[in-house]
């Protein structure tokens, strides 16, 4: 965890060089679950907002610190791309989400699950909340969760 701090602390610490606000999001799910009749999915969503039109940036991370890559899919569950960062235009006071899903080649297997943090970055605030679903494969929901970002650690 140290590792993961430190390398945070150091992409914080360029940030706030540019004048960029951060959204930081310390855990976050997503993958999917198919053993026997307990199959399960996990989706992610992210709700980003700003009161301004905005350029802003998702990096993801895994739970040792390291890049993670995902499926980047718009709203309507189309992948717009598979990357370990996101960069997309916030049209001022319209909300946007971002979906996560597991990349195309681990949709193969039988049981994927990633963890790890997500970090927003902009130079206006934004507005972000997390929204992670688990899901039968019928789409039925069986539990989700809402997440709000925190202060990313500074040191």
């Amino acid at each position: 965890m140290r590792i993961a701090a430190l390398i945070l602390a150091i992409l914080l610490g360029s940030s706030a060089d540019k004048g960029e606000q951060v959204q930081h999001f310390p855990s976050i799910v997503y993958g999917q679950i198919l053993l026997g009749e307990r199959a399960s999915k996990y989706e992610t969503i992210f709700t980003i907002t700003a009161k301004k039109n905005v350029p802003a940036t998702l990096d993801l991370f895994n739970d040792k610190g390291e890049p993670m890559e995902a499926s980047f899919l718009d709203p309507r569950g189309d992948e717009a791309t598979s990357d370990t960062s996101f960069r997309f235009v916030l049209v001022a006071r319209q909300p946007l989400q971002i979906r996560l899903r597991i990349t195309a080649d681990e949709l193969r297997d039988d049981v994927v699950l990633r963890t790890g943090w997500a970090n927003f970055h902009s130079t206006e605030e934004l507005d972000v909340w997390a929204l992670v679903r688990i899901m039968k494969p019928d789409g039925t929901l069986i539990d989700k969760h809402v997440l709000l970002p925190e202060r990313a650690p500074t040191g």
